[in-house]
């Protein structure tokens, strides 16, 4: 359910029966990142168990709002704040079976790669996994994922539930240049391909495709809508890495990790290639819904830059294949499970999930 203001998410939640065994998902747009305080102060004080973290919008049927709060009402088999090599032990892994792990994760945090290793070192692929990274449309990394005892950065939040009837990725990102080979990274920063500096590379690599002139200055302007492709070996697909800017060294930032010796490609997308990605998320997902359900929606920051007034057509067209109102958040890093259960850290990706679950209820309460 979404609502717009602070008064509208007490008003909703006092409707609401909500169960010991039970837990809120509350995603807050970033123009209301300073109501989290009263949130948890409100939520804590009426015994209420939540979770939740700030987006740069909240995705709502066809709109991206930025300002409001996402609730949601799940009945978790297993749920921590998670630290990098710090997660509590989970519960039997018998009991994980047909379940699914909702993951939400500083955005823009060093640790992203190292928080999302952690979870899948203990569950591996026991379990599917479903989320996006939090933070602020300005991408300005501050604390963004909270629960009862506060509001953090660095961390990530897991919420295993039963009930998940589907998952699905799409990008529409097309090879435009490569292979190359990833010669040194470190985490999130792209040092060199093909044992060159990266940002002299990829300034050549876009001067000689594109014919135009790319300096640091405009990096960005180019980087959204020429992103890098790193190939999985396994299937011959790729997913996407978002580079967000040059450091001082000449090396480029990307959301999330970059993996040292796989091949990269450079991408290019069209409004086109986009829009037909979001057409057919939306028709294998409906294909596949059971008769209840409720979708949860993870769609890139960049992908909505990129697309500008045109993105309210993906979304369009994902809510008008489904039944049931689509609820969500514009994410920095997409976290989605691929066919052989790995857990993968995508950008400028939309991550569709069907829930058979009690947020349905939350929504009928409100």
């Amino acid at each position: 359910m979404y609502v717009n203001t602070f008064d509208e998410l007490i008003d909703c939640v006092e409707k609401m029966t909500i169960s010991r065994s039970e837990k809120l998902m509350v995603l807050t747009a970033d123009k209301s990142a300073d109501e989290v305080p009263k949130l948890i102060e409100w939520l804590t004080a009426q015994g209420i168990k939540f979770f939740g973290g700030i987006y740069p919008a909240l995705l709502v049927g066809d709109k991206a709002m930025r300002e409001g709060f996402v609730i949601q009402k799940y009945q978790p088999i297993f749920s921590s704040m998670v630290l990098p090599q710090m997660i509590p032990d989970p519960i039997d892994p018998n009991e994980l079976e047909d379940a699914t792990a909702i993951v939400l994760v500083d955005g823009l945090s060093n640790k992203f790669k190292s928080l999302t290793d952690t979870v899948y070192q203990k569950l591996g692929d026991k379990v599917k996994y479903i989320g996006g990274g939090a933070g602020f449309y300005g991408l300005a990394q501050k604390p963004c994922i909270y629960d009862n005892d506060g509001l953090y950065k660095d961390v990530l939040y897991i919420c295993i539930v039963k009930g998940c009837h589907e998952v699905a990725v799409e990008h529409g990102w097309e090879k435009l240049d490569g292979p190359y080979t990833i010669t040194s990274a470190a985490g999130n920063v792209l040092k060199e391909i093909n044992y060159r500096n990266a940002f002299e590379f990829y300034k050549d690599a876009i001067e000689s495709i594109e014919n135009v002139r790319l300096g640091k200055e405009d990096f960005f302007n180019f980087a959204k809508e020429h992103p890098f492709g790193i190939e999985q070996h396994v299937n011959e697909n790729f997913f996407v890495r978002d580079p967000i800017l040059v450091n001082e060294r000449d090396e480029i930032i990307c959301v999330a990790n970059i993996p040292e010796g796989s091949n990269l490609y450079i991408l290019k997308g069209s409004l086109f290639s986009l829009l037909k990605s979001s057409i057919r998320i939306a028709e294998h997902c409906a294909k596949e819904a059971p008769a209840q359900y409720t979708p949860l929606l993870f769609d890139c920051i960049s992908r909505a830059m990129f697309m500008g007034e045109k993105f309210e057509v993906e979304l369009s067209n994902i809510q008008n294949e489904l039944q049931y109102m689509v609820e969500g958040a514009l994410s920095i890093g997409e976290i989605a499970s691929q066919n052989d259960g790995e857990l993968i850290i995508h950008n400028k990706s939309t991550i569709l999930g069907l829930f058979t679950t009690e947020a349905q209820e939350a929504e009928e309460a409100c």
